[in-house]
């Protein structure tokens, strides 16, 4: 087989043992590699009603495909696991250096079963593996654990938890390169769960493909288109997806005030432009690219703030949104150590944000207390945010309360204090509103990953033209924002588009650049040698994601049953802003787009999709 490694390296960890499972090309063909890899095994080796924190779980590190071929944009991987936050189907993507690495070393992908009796860590360096002892690492944050592995491999790569994935806080993320998380479903717990601190992998094999020449003259392609588009590639090389944050905060797209506020009124101009990508790239002293990266999007940024100094790596529009409009926090000072707290230590930056600004609502509405707390907090109070990162990143006082996110937060707290809990389905929201996007509504409800604005769907697209990672004739491309009937079919089809991308290896900004336009087909002949068409592509799409639900329906998650949090949908409506009086219909378009999928109403993908797209059950 080509492009790949053809192989897998189960873990026991229960008995300190390893298998390696050759894989048939056919696996690949049908489910690519990445999330689609992952959503195979887990759905084979996982009968449903595992404890997501307990040894019947499998955490996954899945490469992509594209990996290791100097693809652009194609350097990402996955972590895959039943999501402690949901219970649900649990992915988060990552870039950095690790995923190439990995595959470098001998693995397509790695998956841990059951509970090591004592912190480890993994070792593969060429095809040879063996699990060490990480005794002495238990304790140590992110960077310093990274520090640790590469001091026994310098030239590897490093995948790691900190001290919250140590004591299973839902919010913890996975890191690697200091400061790129794999921080979203709550896999940085799973990982603590099996008592697994890292993974150091060190990879020198190169891999033969289809047709080098062919493979060449594509990539030389692709990097022809890329310096046509060099406009629409530049925003990000200067500012990241910073360079949205001003504009995101007073049009409608940041979710301001736990969700209840306006950014143009409550957060105002002259606020947002102090958090502007142009002030953030101040602090910039050189650019970051992923692997494989032409785009570039990272920075690494010192500055010296009134919490102390930090270097590490630029904030991204998440951050800006999760530590500023969502708590009505207007210093950057404030904001960047939060980034970096959560970056060291290894929190989901986005899931930090909004349980803290959950804290604030419960504090300013009298039901927790400054004696509760231990300071006082509220919006707009930057001292008391930064202080609870860091007791939420130790797990201590009222941080611990916090660290599972907002639901669990809730349901210690009471008092009725659920109603100001942004979640859906366990997961705390991400910083883009639906008030403005609507489509956004039925991905953050109706996807097998709940919560999720990197999950696919129209939202992105509202009021343009729908865009998809790869040339396919959908007509008329135009999406009405407001109309809400008539969309399920096009939200189907731009999911699948974004298994394409999460299951290759592919970045989501991809798009940005090359929008209905990456030569997906090509490089795979190229590389594998299929001969596939756009057609089979998003057959394989809605394989993965038809998989996906059906993982979920195993758990007993019924997909048709998750509700969105009020405010999320305009119940009630904002009273000023772009987003006024705006009430979305998230019931049609969730509706439309399940069934359009062929989920039945148990959340059970019906007979026909099943048999059309041979998964077995």
């Amino acid at each position: 087989m080509y492009g790949v490694n053809g192989k897998v390296l189960w873990v026991n960890l229960n008995e300190g043992t390893f298998e390696e499972e050759e894989v048939p090309e056919k696996i690949y063909r049908e489910y690519l590699s990445g999330y689609g890899f992952g959503s195979y095994f887990l759905n084979r080796e996982m009968k449903g009603g595992e404890d997501a924190l307990g040894p019947d779980n499998i955490l996954g590190v899945v490469t992509g495909i594209f990996n290791s071929h100097g693809v652009p944009l194609g350097g990402r991987f996955e972590v895959v696991a039943k999501s402690p936050l949901t219970n649900t189907w649990g992915d988060a993507n990552c870039g950095g250096k690790f995923g190439p690495e990995l595959k470098n070393s001998g693995f397509d992908a790695v998956f841990f079963r059951g509970v090591s009796n004592r912190p480890v860590y993994l070792r593969i360096n060429d095809g040879k593996y063996s699990l060490e002892d990480a005794s002495e690492l238990w304790g140590k944050n992110a960077y310093e654990t990274e520090d640790s592995l590469k001091k026994i491999e310098p030239k590897g790569q490093a995948l790691v938890i900190g001290v919250p994935g140590e004591k299973k806080m839902l919010m913890a993320s996975i890191m690697n390169d200091y400061g790129r998380a794999a921080g979203r479903s709550g896999l940085g717990a799973v990982m603590g769960s099996k008592k697994i601190k890292g993974i150091i992998v060190r990879g020198t094999k190169k891999f033969d493909v289809f047709n080098r020449d062919m493979l060449i003259s594509l990539l030389k392609e692709i990097q022809i288109n890329f310096n046509k588009n060099i406009d629409l590639a530049r925003p990000w090389q200067l500012y990241g997806t910073t360079a949205i944050t001003e504009s995101s905060h007073l049009n409608g797209d940041t979710p301001i005030k736990n969700w209840k506020g306006v950014g143009i009124r409550d957060y105002g101009e002259e606020s947002a432009r102090n958090i502007s990508g142009e002030e953030i790239a101040k602090d910039k002293i050189r650019s970051y690219g992923c692997a494989q990266c032409t785009l570039a999007c990272g920075g690494h940024v010192k500055r010296n703030t009134k919490y102390g100094p930090l270097e590490g790596h630029r904030l991204e529009y998440e951050g800006t949104g999760a530590f500023g409009g969502l708590n009505l926090n207007k210093d950057l000072d404030a904001m960047a150590m939060s980034f970096e707290i959560c970056n060291r230590e290894g929190l989901d930056i986005i899931s930090t944000g909004a349980v803290i600004a959950f804290a604030n609502e419960c504090y300013e509405e009298g039901l927790i207390t400054e004696k509760d707390v231990g300071f006082p907090i509220g919006f707009g109070n930057s001292d008391g945010m930064v202080k609870l990162v860091n007791l939420i990143a130790k797990g201590e006082g009222f941080g611990k309360i916090l660290s599972d996110g907002a639901k669990r937060a809730s349901e210690i707290i009471g008092k009725g204090s659920e109603k100001f809990a942004m979640h859906v389905g366990g997961q705390d929201l991400a910083m883009h509103d639906p008030r403005l996007m609507p489509s956004l509504a039925t991905t953050y409800i109706a996807d097998p990953t709940p919560g999720r604005h990197t999950a696919g769907g129209l939202g992105f697209d509202e009021g343009g033209n729908m865009t998809l990672p790869f040339e396919y004739n959908v007509g008329n491309r135009k999406i009405e924002r407001y109309k809400y009937s008539g969309k399920g079919k096009l939200q189907a089809l731009s999911s699948y588009g974004t298994q394409i991308i999460n299951s290759t290896g592919m970045c989501l900004f991809s798009t940005s650049v090359w929008p209905n336009s990456y030569p997906y087909t090509k490089l795979f002949k190229a590389i594998m040698g299929w001969d596939m068409d756009s057609e089979e592509l998003v057959r394989i799409g809605k394989r993965i994601q038809v998989s996906r639900y059906l993982f979920n329906y195993k758990q007993k998650v019924n997909v048709w049953n998750i509700k969105p949090p009020g405010r999320m949908v305009g119940q009630p409506p904002l009273d000023d802003g772009p987003t006024a009086g705006i009430i979305v219909d998230y019931e049609t378009m969730v509706s439309e787009y399940l069934e359009e999928v062929g989920i039945d109403r148990d959340g059970k993908p019906n007979d026909n999709v099943l048999k059309e797209l041979d998964i077995k059950v």
